[in-house]
């Protein structure tokens, strides 16, 4: 404890005698505190190679601090830092996406009922294309009916099923499974309108009560 006491009061004194020490112009307030890998105070007029990459502090003629360079970031912090600027990025782009959707839910409706009349013309198109649809998948089952009957006529008769017959078959097959994944895409789009529009409502009304309590706050003033 006296060693560590002793080198304490020489670094203090080390550090009287250069502030007293007359410096040159080139010089003046390039005084350099650093710590030692002992964990003592070091001051000097340039800091050792080994510590360059530590916090060092630049004093002026009467020992004010006037400056600090912080110490060299590990690889560790400064992908921490990346991380964290891409997490505020991200949330910086979400914010502005928002906003842009809001500017246009306000700016395309004025109430609930507009809204929900846009919905349901929405879902009504795509349910009139579903009926158009399940029209042609009607007809193509009368066809395929017929086809098979006529392939099961041959056979009862024992003639062979030309090939031409077998191809109409499985083309009108092919052709309704293909209708009734049409149709299936457009009930899931009818779905997703129904959602969207739900969100939009609720977010529809946070917006409106926003204004009217900033309109009350302002007409308060």
């Amino acid at each position: 404890m006296k060693t560590l006491a002793r080198i304490r009061i020489l670094s203090a004194l080390g550090l009287c005698a250069l502030l007293t020490v007359p410096m040159a112009p080139a010089q003046a307030g390039k005084l350099k505190k650093w710590i030692d890998e002992n964990g003592q105070v070091q001051y000097g007029d340039h800091i050792p190679p080994r510590y360059a990459k530590q916090s060092v502090q630049t004093l002026n003629r009467q020992g004010v601090v006037v400056d600090v360079r912080a110490a060299a970031k590990t690889p560790e912090q400064i992908a921490e830092e990346q991380r964290l600027a891409a997490i505020k990025a991200e949330q910086d782009r979400l914010r502005r996406e928002q906003e842009r959707k809001d500017r246009i839910l306000l700016d395309t409706f004025t109430n609930e009922d507009e809204m929900i009349l846009t919905r349901d013309g929405k879902i009504e198109a795509i349910e009139a294309i579903i009926r158009v649809t399940n029209g042609r998948i009607e007809k193509i089952r009368q066809r395929l009916a017929s086809q098979k009957n006529r392939a099961a006529n041959m056979e009862r008769a024992g003639k062979p099923v030309p090939e031409s017959l077998t191809r109409q078959i499985q083309e009108s097959r092919a052709q309704i499974r293909q209708n009734l994944a049409y149709i299936e895409n457009r009930k899931q789009e009818q779905q997703a309108i129904r959602e969207k529009f739900e969100s939009d409502i609720k977010r529809f009304r946070e917006l409106k009560a926003a204004q009217r309590e900033a309109e009350l706050e302002t007409a308060g003033k």
